[in-house]
């Protein structure tokens, strides 16, 4: 007598074989810890590294990334001041040259366009923000991350871009109700020239507040002896006197806000 194989016990041995065998179970992952780590991942170090690369995908990819965990204020003041130092740092130990220093401030450039604020037409009717940089000034990130702070808090913004001539910026400020504007300077040597803009604009009829951003705005009392309202590095400062400002408090009172 033939004895045939047990089709179900054939199943079950076949079930057994080792190529078979199911992989293990992997735990759930948690999206905000994943989101925490990646964040964790994108360092001032990282971010330098991009930019000497001239890599402003990427660049744009961990700033937006950086973005999730906090407000502009907080990565611009933060992560972006922080790899542009390293940028300076290495250029002036030698590490990089002056080109590696030029491709990172543009690419940097680069990269805050990809992640500028996306407001649609109700970004085009607050009140109008005017920024520039004074005549011979060429430094304008910290301008281009002004205006993203300051078209989130509602403001419609004219970035004039650098080295605008001070008759040029009184004329716009005579064509355009501007209430805010923002100067930066970046060196000392251009004291008389901020202090000369603020006149302008004031001789074309301008009343609107007046920021001072850059290196000259670390010098004690600059901003009493040029004629600004207010002067500072941070973004974070800067967008709370802006926000005093917006809401209609006085220039004094902005201030302390």
């Amino acid at each position: 007598m033939v004895v045939r194989p047990d089709a179900t016990a054939m199943v079950e041995s076949h079930s057994m074989a080792p190529d078979d065998v199911p992989p293990p179970a992997l735990p759930p992952v948690d999206p905000a810890a994943a989101g925490r780590a990646l964040g964790d991942a994108i360092t001032p170090e990282l971010l330098a590294g991009l930019l000497a690369d001239g890599d402003d995908e990427l660049a744009g990819w961990a700033i937006s990334e950086a973005l999730r965990d906090g407000p502009r204020t907080q990565v611009y003041d933060g992560l972006l001041a922080q790899a542009m130092a390293l940028v300076g740092e290495r250029w002036v130990s030698g590490q990089w040259t002056i080109a590696e220093e030029h491709l990172a401030s543009q690419t940097l450039l680069r990269a805050l366009d990809r992640i500028r604020p996306d407001l649609g037409p109700e970004g085009r009717i607050g009140p109008l923000a005017v920024l520039a940089g004074v005549a011979g000034e060429h430094h304008m990130i910290g301008l281009v991350c002004l205006d993203h702070v300051l078209r989130e808090q509602g403001w419609t913004v004219a970035n004039l871009g650098a080295d605008v001539p001070a008759p040029d910026l009184a004329g716009f400020l005579a064509r355009n109700e501007g209430r805010l504007v923002a100067l930066a300077v970046s060196h000392v040597d251009r004291t008389g020239v901020a202090a000369d803009t603020i006149a302008a604009a004031r001789a074309a009829g301008s009343q609107a507040p007046v920021l001072l951003g850059g290196g000259l705005a670390e010098v004690p009392g600059i901003a009493a002896t040029i004629g600004a309202d207010w002067s500072g590095r941070s973004l974070a400062d800067a967008a709370r006197f802006a926000e005093g400002v917006l809401s209609g408090l006085s220039v004094d009172d902005a201030r302390s806000s």
